[in-house]
């Protein structure tokens, strides 16, 4: 009885809360994020119009950023213009929270009955700031080490495993490496690109921490940090096992394992869509990424939906982020494999039984760490590049890459 009656309350609520723009004219909201591929695109006007449906007195506009998404949304939350609600990512989440630029959505979670806990503790706490919530989550990603299974099988090797290890990853990559002195048909091991986020396994793997309690020292040029460069160049430069993308006509890393010039790649659930639509052919699997001297380990990728602290309508801005993070859009991100879900609820899916690719992916949640470095993350991800391409391109060692990375990165964290 109570909870029939609790039922009721939150109906009631939710009625209130869309009663003024139901009273009034029709409530304009703009929503925001970074251009996004066809796929996610489309999962965006979907959700939209089921939005629209439900909600006839809120127009939605959704007007994504084409370039450079961050450095123009925190100028427009600086100016009071920003849209209503828009993508942040953990990466940047927290000056935007500390400087009381979003709005803290819980007062209107609680008009609709959304409870923090409906939501992954870890993941909900990248965008939560003195104990207020300052953005949900929307979805979630991990990487996970896709394999070709022809080219696994030609090689007669058999499949990764998640008992794998480094030495296991290597050995595989010779193996599978073929040069016939033809540029355009020579096949890699693995793509191992000039990209921080790639690299960033290895270095949990390795027990490398990023940063002291203080959060102003780097502590990448220790010697599990080291180990760390030395093991993800080495590929390229002792074995030459592995390419960056460009070396074999392709843009990124999934765009070269499609056109299978290489054998292994390290992506999250993104791949697996890309794939479906554009190499349909291509048999592959998924693992979980292999052990490494300190054992398991990964990152992960997160963005919110938040609402600008400068909003008009707050109310109807919370309907929208509600409906967006429900658990049935939620539920239809997974089924089509793009992303993970961030609601609990979701997390016993039977999807999950009928795809172990996306399986694999969602198992690196319990052992990864959130992707970020605070204020400067961009800054620290271009020093991480530079120090990786360093030891590809001119020979430097990966001790003086990493020795070098370490102190540029010092000086941004005190800034």
């Amino acid at each position: 009885m109570k909870r029939f009656a609790g039922v009721v309350l939150c109906a009631v609520l939710l009625m209130a809360l869309v009663g003024g723009a139901s009273a009034a004219n029709k409530v304009t909201l703009v929503l925001s994020g970074w251009q996004a591929s066809p796929e996610e695109q489309q999962l965006v006007e979907d959700a939209l119009k089921v939005f629209a449906q439900k909600y006839p007195n809120i127009e939605v506009k959704y007007e994504p950023i084409v370039e450079d998404f961050p450095t123009k949304i925190k100028t427009m939350l600086a100016a009071r213009n920003a849209p209503d609600v828009f993508y942040v990512d953990i990466f940047w989440a927290q000056p935007l929270m500390e400087r009381g630029m979003l709005l803290a959505l819980d007062p209107y979670m609680a008009k609709t009955g959304t409870r923090r806990s409906d939501f992954a503790e870890t993941l909900l706490n990248g965008f939560t700031y003195n104990g207020k919530t300052y953005g949900i989550p929307k979805d979630f990603n991990t990487l996970g080490l896709f394999y070709n299974k022809k080219m696994f099988d030609e090689a007669k090797i058999p499949y990764p495993t998640p008992d794998w290890t480094w030495d296991d990853l290597r050995n595989a990559a010779k193996k599978l490496t073929k040069i016939v002195g033809d540029p355009a048909k020579d096949r890699y091991g693995i793509c191992l690109p000039v990209d921080a986020a790639r690299f960033g396994p290895f270095l949990v793997q390795s027990g490398a921490q990023f940063v002291d309690k203080t959060g102003r020292k780097c502590l990448f040029a220790s010697p599990e940090g080291i180990r760390a460069l030395d093991f993800y160049t080495s590929f390229k430069v002792k074995d030459k096992s592995a390419v960056i993308p460009s070396e074999v006509g392709a843009g990124w890393g999934g765009d070269a394992f499609g056109k299978e010039r290489v054998a292994m790649v390290l992506e999250g659930g993104w791949l697996i869509p890309y794939l479906d639509n554009n190499f349909a052919d291509v048999r592959y699997g998924v693992c979980e990424l292999p052990k490494g001297p300190a054992g398991r380990g990964n990152i992960y990728f997160t963005v919110s939906y938040s609402v600008a602290a400068s909003c008009k309508y707050p109310d109807e801005a919370w309907l929208l982020v509600e409906h967006l993070t429900g658990y049935e859009n939620q539920k239809k991100v997974l089924e089509t494999g793009f992303a993970l879900p961030t609601r609990v609820a979701l997390g016993d899916h039977p999807f999950f039984k009928d795809n172990p690719n996306m399986a694999a992916i969602f198992k690196g949640y319990s052992y990864s760490i959130p992707w970020q470095f605070g204020e400067h993350g961009d800054k620290v991800m271009n020093v991480l590049n530079s120090a990786i391409e360093k030891v590809y391109l001119k020979n430097e060692s990966p001790e003086k890459a990493m020795k070098d990375a370490a102190q540029e990165i010092d000086e941004i964290l005190s800034e």
